[in-house]
């Protein structure tokens, strides 16, 4: 009896395989959604409706999570990591400055500067009527000056009246939290 041998088509080497997203997933460890992912972000190509070929999808997955290459344009988690925790720390750092006392939030400054303005022009808008009756009666313009001088400079420390503790954290909040009452 002979043997009838049968020739088959040559399967293709593993690293040409195409494999499915879902295949592909499970080889990585990862979902097919964050496949898909990756595709989206250029990081992975397909060959054909969900087919890649297995080498080069491995290839580029090993080159994303180690960093990418230095050369390539495509984004690089290394890279994107590092972004991500040098905001959290810029954050972390400006949160410690406002809790220091260091730096002040803006709407601080601009309500703390808006109220000093606010008393100021108060005080200047007031300046005629309390002074006229006081130099009603003088004729020397030396005595005038002073009393004009005196008057004013008062006004103007309304402006250097500053409180360190109108730009604690929370200050905002007491403002708004008195204005609602």
């Amino acid at each position: 009896m002979a043997k009838t041998t049968k020739k088959m088509a040559p399967s293709p080497k593993m690293h040409e395989r195409e494999v499915s997203t879902a295949e592909l997933a499970a080889i990585i460890g990862k979902t097919p959604r964050w496949i898909n992912q990756l595709t989206g972000d250029g990081i992975l190509k397909r060959v054909g409706r969900g087919k890649y070929i297995l080498s080069e999808a491995v290839q580029a997955y090993i080159d994303h999570a180690s960093g990418g290459r230095e050369e390539d344009t495509r984004p690089r988690l290394r890279d994107e990591q590092a972004e991500l925790t040098r905001i959290r720390k810029e954050d972390a750092m400006l949160d410690l400055a406002v809790k220091r006392g260091e730096l002040h939030r803006a709407e601080d400054v601009r309500a703390t500067v808006t109220d000093m303005l606010l008393n100021f022009r108060a005080r200047m808008l007031a300046l005629p009527m309390k002074i006229a009756p006081r130099v009603a009666y003088l004729s020397d313009v030396q005595a005038i000056n002073g009393v004009l001088d005196g008057e004013i400079r008062v006004a103007l420390i309304t402006l250097s009246d500053y409180d360190p503790t109108d730009y604690k954290e929370g200050a905002s909040d007491e403002r708004d939290s008195s204005a609602d009452t």
